[in-house]
């Protein structure tokens, strides 16, 4: 007896990579990526990125995970993207505001990037980096130490100028004056302890900016 021929099996097509649905996300803005990296950006500075969840910044962007781990791979993926955001942004306002005529304007204009203008989101940030890594390891350390040489070159073009001694590093004096700025927004307690002052307040930012022009100042060679 003919046996009967073996069932053929076919081989099953494998599927495209689809964009998941985004229904949830957002209609008319332009652009669903900037939504999230917005949302991303609020739930990273004030988390840090050990506590952000990633479905707390779908629900804030009004989307899903599967969209932003479609756009970006993974958590540490959508951090990169948030501090490229920030740092161009960063940029932008440096290129607005290059060459100051003097340090006593770039040190101003320093101080409303980071007090004034959206900079209160880098001062959470650092606050994060240092309590989830330390010094050893910053994501986009490169172009982010780019942006931070822009601000040592102020003080080494003052030095050309003559306002600044030149027995002053530029690096280390580029640092000081940035922890001026920034020291009492990152530790508002201990600085209201010291001056009885709220750092947030009209009458300390006034004192905090004559007290950083003397300092310029008394630096003249």
């Amino acid at each position: 007896m003919p046996r009967s021929p073996a069932p053929t099996t076919k081989a099953t097509p494998k599927r495209a990579r689809r964009e998941p649905l985004a229904e949830k996300a957002p209609q008319g803005n332009g652009d669903r990526r900037r939504v999230i990296l917005e949302a991303a950006i609020a739930e990273f500075s004030e988390k840090g990125f050990s506590g952000a969840r990633v479905d707390t910044i779908a629900r804030r962007a009004r989307s899903n995970k599967q969209l932003i781990y479609y756009y970006y791979d993974s958590k540490l993926g959508l951090y990169e993207a948030v501090l490229e955001l920030m740092i161009s942004r960063t940029s932008e306002l440096m290129d607005a505001h290059d060459r100051h005529d003097s340090i006593v304007d770039a040190v101003q204009d320093h101080f409303d990037n980071l007090v004034g203008r959206g900079g209160d989101e880098w001062i959470r940030f650092w606050l994060w980096e240092a309590l989830d890594s330390g010094a050893s390891d910053a994501p986009r350390s490169r172009v982010r130490a780019k942006v931070w040489a822009r601000w040592v070159d102020e003080f080494r073009r003052a030095q050309d100028r003559g306002e600044i001694g030149r027995d002053y590093d530029p690096k280390i004096l580029a640092l000081a004056v940035n922890s001026i700025v920034v020291t009492p927004y990152m530790t508002p307690i201990v600085t209201k302890l010291i001056t009885g002052k709220d750092p947030k307040g009209v009458t300390f930012r006034r004192q905090q900016q004559a007290f950083l022009d003397k300092v310029i100042k008394a630096l003249a060679a």
